[in-house]
């Protein structure tokens, strides 16, 4: 082969060379979890459900989706827990390269991509949640493909919308708070003004399998159902002052017994820790519509409380290190990787760091043993654990550069500012919204991460190229992606240029006619 030919073959690997590097080290950082950890982390309260769901025939649960469960099936025949964290490591990685992709295609620079690809391949809550046998990774990853497969084009078509509604579909059966995102992912068709194929492809998607588990579940208790309503009941308990609002008698029965100056700093404490008084009863439909019932009253009557305690819980999503109580940080703590599994005389459930999980698919934490001595490995990992956490800082640089680009109005394309605007809405807005009706955890801000630094890459862009901005991928006659971020005939891979105002993302000199059509700026 000519020494030309190696050089073409090279430009590609050369061209993405500091994103490989990047994975390669991410890589690392996992092996390191998988060697130190084995076989996984174990969450008290939530691993343990999903596992005894694996082992009996699928029904619907009061407290658990089944989505996960499906994947935990999938991997059953390894017989080994970590092939589950082996799994959700390398979707993490496999989503930082899709969020690189997609932003290349959309006319981000390159460096400013692979600056948005950091987090997903850094950030040591990813890493920590990757070796968790929970569903938070596995719904970050279908919830930002659905967005991305929407965003993928300048002006989405048919067969992405199918594929974004079935995306979200899966993210819905995964975790039940992706249903707002669905709505609001064809709200974003409409205003595009895609035509009724791609709007009725979505929701054609989401609609039939939405349709199909809602029938599969009747009227048993789920919790994508009247169920949902006890994750509420913490949020209103957490305020409720039941000598000095107004509540019916059977409502009266869900008040907390604890003083309103002396409650918990968790949500969820209260439906875990609720009162004997109600027992296996709120697990029933009756019970379920008298929390509901309770909570709405609470709320629609200490409006005030309840908006400051979601403010303060939801400023700690945007603000790294806010300090919400002994609870809260205990559950931090279960979200850095340890020194060591174990403690000899403190008991599992009363650990905050991480605990172990059992050999096989056993649906039981490792026996509460001897701790093996810790390592510099897990020390080195503890540490990092501990000072790696950016979701905070992505979060709130994506809010104020979305902020800045519609403040600009007209001088950031119109693209931009609405592409922006979702991705915010959809990213830490579900965060917010996750506050809103239950909790604050940070692990439930992991599905705003993806789309938090889509956000910030995007009108950073806008905001550079403000006089003459970038401009979505022009798209050839094959529809593939051209020259690093252009498109030509042939839909093959060469150098893209800049036209003299600066434009990213537009052969110099090529005619406006030759371009996909501009979706509309919206003023």
């Amino acid at each position: 082969m000519s020494r030309e030919g190696q050089s073409d073959r090279m430009t590609p690997l050369r061209r993405h060379l500091p994103l490989v590097i990047l994975l390669a080290a991410g890589l690392g950082l996992r092996i390191a979890y998988l060697v130190a950890y084995q076989p996984a982390f174990w969450f008290h309260g939530d691993s343990g459900e999903y596992l005894l769901m694996l082992q009996q025939p699928l029904e619907p649960h009061p407290n658990r989706p089944i989505g996960y469960v499906l994947l935990l099936s999938a991997l059953q025949q390894t017989r080994t827990l970590a092939a589950v964290a082996a799994v959700q490591h390398l979707l993490s990685l496999l989503l930082a390269v899709g969020l690189y992709a997609l932003l290349l295609r959309r006319g981000v620079v390159r460096w400013l991509a692979t600056l948005a690809a950091v987090p997903l391949i850094f950030d040591s809550l990813v890493l920590t949640m990757g070796h968790y046998l929970l569903p938070d990774l596995m719904f970050m990853v279908l919830f930002a493909a659905s967005v991305g497969a929407l965003l993928w084009s300048p002006r989405p078509g048919p067969v992405a919308a199918v594929v974004s509604g079935g995306l979200i579909a899966v993210a819905w059966v995964t975790k039940p708070t992706a249903l707002p995102v669905a709505l609001l992912l064809a709200g974003y068709l409409v205003v595009r003004r895609v035509g009724w194929r791609p709007v009725l492809g979505y929701l054609l998607a989401f609609g039939v399998p939405y349709v199909m588990v809602m029938v599969w579940i009747g009227d048993r208790q789920s919790v994508y159902s009247a169920q949902s309503g006890t994750a509420l009941y913490g949020r209103a308990a957490m305020i409720a002052d039941c000598d000095r609002i107004e509540l019916t008698a059977e409502e009266r029965i869900a008040c907390p017994d604890q003083p309103p100056d002396q409650r918990w700093d968790r949500a969820d404490a209260f439906f875990w820790r609720r009162p004997a008084r109600l027992g296996d009863w709120v697990y029933t439909p009756e019970g379920a519509r008298v929390l509901t019932s309770f909570s709405r009253s609470v709320i629609s009557q200490q409006p005030g409380d309840y908006f400051a305690t979601v403010g303060r819980e939801s400023a700690a999503h945007f603000v790294p290190g806010l300090y919400l109580g002994p609870m809260n940080e205990c559950l931090r703590q279960r979200l850095v990787p340890p020194v060591r599994f174990r403690s000899a005389d403190v008991r599992v459930e009363q650990n905050c760091p991480p605990a172990q999980a059992s050999s096989g698919f056993q649906a039981a934490v490792a026996e509460p043993v001897v701790a093996d001595p810790a390592t510099p490995l897990t020390r080195t990992l503890h540490q990092y654990g501990r000072w790696t956490r950016g979701i905070p800082v992505v979060m709130s640089l994506a809010v104020l550069l979305t902020v800045a680009a519609l403040a600009a109005g007209r001088r950031v394309a119109g693209w931009i500012r609405l592409d922006t605007v979702l991705l915010v809405v959809a990213g830490p807005g579900l965060a917010v919204f996750t506050v809103a009706i239950g909790m604050y955890e940070p692990r439930y801000a992991l599905p705003a991460l993806p789309l938090a630094a889509a956000a910030a890459a995007l009108a950073a862009q806008g905001l550079m190229h403000r006089d003459a901005p970038a401009r979505p991928e022009p798209v050839g006659p094959q529809g593939t992606v051209g020259p690093q971020g252009t498109v030509g005939p042939q839909g093959t891979v060469g150098s893209a240029t800049r036209d003299t105002d600066g434009a990213a993302g537009r052969p110099a000199g090529r005619a406006d006619s030759g371009d996909a059509p501009r979706p509309a700026d919206p003023a």
